[in-house]
């Protein structure tokens, strides 16, 4: 039974609409599935459970309830004893002559000092709890953006066993052409290289995948994979929402209140110097014993620091920079957001209007061309060369097609690790109207 800590939960529902299209199982391979997969959904149910790096905020927050304890502290009682005139010239050469003082001191504090270290200490809590959605978020966009390149992965595996094909039909057309003396063997030769380079495709293809699959798993700390194939769908990009609407949600990133709460602990630390410029006052209550009359009396004192708030300048001088300082560079920061923003929405619309374009236009006109090649080359009007051009050439662009699908799931990656809010709208995309998110 896996248990998942609650933030991480909290952070995994952020980010169910961003993966909406990745966990969709649309029967990546033409064949029932018989192997063991990986859903999305479980991987980050994994990495939020086993990722060591996660841990470290429970030992962080284990920290800081220490801190709140010793924060909720009063002041410590102090037990005096004190000797007088136990030794020394006469007639105080004996311990007869020792007036014994025992006391009970403590400090009165003001200025509200123990609230303001429990308020500094909360808000550290409140801190630790964005650093840990921060950290969260920015794993889940690493496993989710290795899952897209695993599922180009599969898309390129099932491409290249297409192209293995396609050079396996044309080596066997120009054998039977060279067989009837139709064409020399140097065609055959070049035929039976581009099937060879073929294979070595699919076989890199299937190392690269085994390869991701050990980083997959790395996420939970699993350094041997349990799964032979991942599921989702990699051409369902979904419509993101309007530009100006990520711009107006920019300041709720995780990023700028991470930022935020970086300045209320700089207010709140600031407080605590505030709170400790207060003058406190020293007191102590006891009991003295007089030795040559055997008597014994009640002694009081108080004592309070002078000039103790001048002491503490430099400290709110310093505390009070910090807190500009991290205003400033909140400013910065959502500027800085304004900017990848933009890139990554632009990115992502140029990537789009390029696989429509793929997808619509060059890969139908390059599948016709090749069967009108094929045909040509098979009635002799055609050689070799252009046979295997147009073949080249419709297997780049489906390439290319992967390639492009797999930078627009990326783009969407990154705006939704940079908004930490969903920023598809409700309604999936039809692959065939890709150009309509633009």
């Amino acid at each position: 039974m896996i248990n998942v800590q609650k933030n991480s939960l909290i952070d995994i529902k952020k980010w169910r609409q961003v993966c909406f299209c990745l966990l969709m199982v649309s029967g990546m391979l033409s064949n029932p599935l018989s192997a063991k997969e990986m859903s999305l959904t479980t991987a980050i149910r994994n990495m939020s459970a086993y990722n060591p790096s996660l841990k470290i905020f429970d030992l962080k927050q284990q920290g800081l309830d220490g801190a709140q304890i010793t924060a909720g502290l009063n002041p410590e009682y102090k037990l005096g004893i004190e000797a007088e005139n136990f030794t020394g010239s006469q007639p105080y050469t004996s311990f007869e002559q020792t007036e014994l003082s025992i006391s009970l001191s403590s400090v009165i504090e003001l200025g509200d000092k123990k609230e303001a270290r429990t308020n500094f200490v909360l808000t550290k809590y409140e801190r630790l709890k964005a650093q840990r959605k921060l950290k969260s978020l920015g794993l889940i966009a690493e496993l989710t953006t290795l899952y897209i390149d695993m599922l180009a992965t599969q898309e390129r595996i099932k491409l290249a066993q297409q192209s293995v094909q396609l050079s396996e039909d044309i080596y066997a057309s120009v054998q039977r052409k060279a067989n009837v003396g139709a064409i020399s063997d140097i065609e055959v030769k070049r035929a039976l290289a581009a099937l060879k380079r073929a294979e070595l495709t699919l076989r890199a293809e299937h190392a690269e995948f085994d390869k991701q699959r050990v980083e997959l798993s790395l996420f939970w700390s699993e350094k041997n994979p349990d799964f032979d194939q991942i599921t989702g769908q990699l051409y369902d990009f979904g419509i993101v929402k309007e530009i100006d609407v990520l711009y107006d949600h920019a300041d709720e990133s995780t990023v700028i209140q991470l930022i935020t709460m970086n300045q209320q602990l700089a207010e709140s630390k600031l407080k605590v110097i505030e709170a400790e410029s207060k003058t406190d006052i020293n007191w102590s209550l006891g009991v003295k014993r007089f030795e040559q009359t055997n008597d014994a009396a009640l002694t009081a004192g108080i004592s309070i620091p002078l000039f103790k708030s001048n002491r503490n300048q430099g400290a709110l001088i310093e505390a009070e920079a910090d807190i500009d300082s991290i205003q400033s560079q909140q400013q910065m920061t959502l500027l800085e957001l304004y900017g990848q923003i933009n890139e990554f929405y632009s990115l992502r619309t140029t990537a789009i209007d390029r696989f429509n374009t793929l997808q619509n236009d060059i890969i139908p006109a390059l599948t016709e061309a090749l069967d009108m090649t094929r045909e040509a080359y098979l009635e002799g009007r055609y050689g070799y060369l252009a046979y295997s051009t147009a073949r080249t050439e419709l297997i780049q662009s489906k390439k290319s097609l992967i390639d492009t699908a797999q930078s627009i799931l990326k783009y969407g990656v990154q705006l939704e690790r940079i908004m930490a809010m969903p920023i598809y709208k409700d309604t999936p995309q039809n692959p065939q109207n890709q150009g309509d998110d633009s």
